[in-house]
């Protein structure tokens, strides 16, 4: 009997110890979802009640914790580029947890903390997948552009494109990091510069407060440059060496202190780049990651006459957002950042258009516990 009695304890106390273990892993799902849904060009976005999504075949599903509002849903907002398909939800800078794996979808678990960038997916066999630039892949898909993406408290993402976000850093730190920071480390590499070389950044805002720690990081020699008296302040507390008011006489200003080996523009104005070709010493290149909404001329003459590279970036591989995913995990890559809730994001995305913001806005959920 005594024996009988000691099998069933056993066995209640590993009964006990496997219902222990998948305690806080079986996460309860609601039906329906708050959404923040673009139905019309130029018009706020509406919050609306929703399905939570299932994931299908290779996919997760994450609740959001935190999501980044970054100056390309403007221009979805507004339609300019190719304009996607309506209704839509926009946001690519979401961070996470899983709460539901699909079929096959076997390389995260429930409970996991990860990031969503702007590559949604990619066909993966392409010369592009192939040699590190899925980013360009011709069959690549965007979040929040040509499928729904994080401006939601619920998404599913690829199993295979989810970035796990290391210990150290929180959903609110991380989330800008999943385009403007990764764009930034992108578009620095890029430049080719090396140790010891100079580097000019144009633009000061969330993109351009990363790149200039992550070129300091590199060993580069940075000239930040800005419009803005106040973001140039910034830029020389995050480690920029040199800052340079944008103006008239900015190119030649940038030549009295040497000249760049390699400038990145992350300002979504024309006005930068007569600048830039004047800034340059020989050879340099030029990396544009900022889109201006209208035409620039090229000035042919100055990019052939001096043998300057002109290279455009947008996003990031996957490889290049786990480095920096490490790097900032050792609070090495910061930013200012803004912290709205959610319900607000319509005010969100009206001070981001009128240029009222400095560094970058994060949107949080309500209920997160982070």
């Amino acid at each position: 009997m005594d024996c009988q009695s000691n099998v069933i304890d056993n066995f209640v106390v590993l009964l006990l110890g496997i219902l222990n273990d998948l305690k806080g892993m079986i996460m309860l799902i609601p039906k329906s979802m708050k959404a923040a849904l673009l139905k019309d060009y130029h018009r706020p976005l509406e919050l609306v009640d929703m399905p939570v999504p299932k994931p299908a075949e290779g996919e997760v599903l994450i609740q959001v914790e935190a999501s980044g509002l970054c100056f390309t849903d403007v221009h979805i907002w507004k339609g300019e580029h190719a304009p996607p398909t309506l209704p839509l939800i926009m946001g690519h800078e979401g961070i996470g947890l899983v709460v539901a794996l699909g079929l096959n979808a076997s390389r995260l678990k429930v409970g996991d903390r990860v990031g969503i960038g702007y590559v949604y997916g990619a066909c993966g066999h392409c010369r592009d997948c192939l040699t590190g630039g899925e980013n360009y892949c011709p069959h690549f898909d965007a979040t929040g552009y040509s499928v729904h993406g994080c401006f939601s408290e619920y998404v599913c993402v690829r199993d295979q494109w989810a970035n796990k976000i290391p210990h150290g850093i929180t959903p609110v730190e991380a989330a800008p990091l999943m385009c403007a920071g990764a764009a930034a480390y992108a578009s620095i590499k890029k430049t080719g510069v090396q140790v010891g070389d100079t580097v000019a950044i144009f633009g000061m805002g969330g993109l351009g407060q990363y790149a200039v720690q992550i070129s300091k990081l590199m060993g580069l020699r940075v000239i930040a440059v800005d419009i803005s008296t106040e973001k140039l302040v910034t830029a020389k507390e995050l480690g920029a060496d040199e800052t340079v008011t944008a103006g008239d006489k900015a190119g030649e200003r940038i030549i009295a202190l040497g000249g760049a080996h390699g400038c990145v523009n992350f300002a979504p104005v024309t006005s930068t780049w007569p600048i830039m070709l004047e800034a340059c010493n020989p050879r340099a290149r030029i990396v544009l990651t900022g889109v201006p909404a209208g035409e620039m001329a090229f000035f042919t003459y100055q990019v052939v006459e001096r043998g300057l590279t002109v290279v455009g970036s947008s996003a990031s591989n996957r490889q290049e957002m786990n480095e920096l995913l490490r790097l900032a995990a050792g609070g090495k890559v910061k930013s200012v950042i803004n912290e709205m809730p959610f319900d607000d994001i319509n005010t969100a995305l009206s001070e981001l258009i009128e240029g009222r913001v400095e560094g970058r806005i994060v949107l949080t959920m309500k209920g997160a516990d982070f």
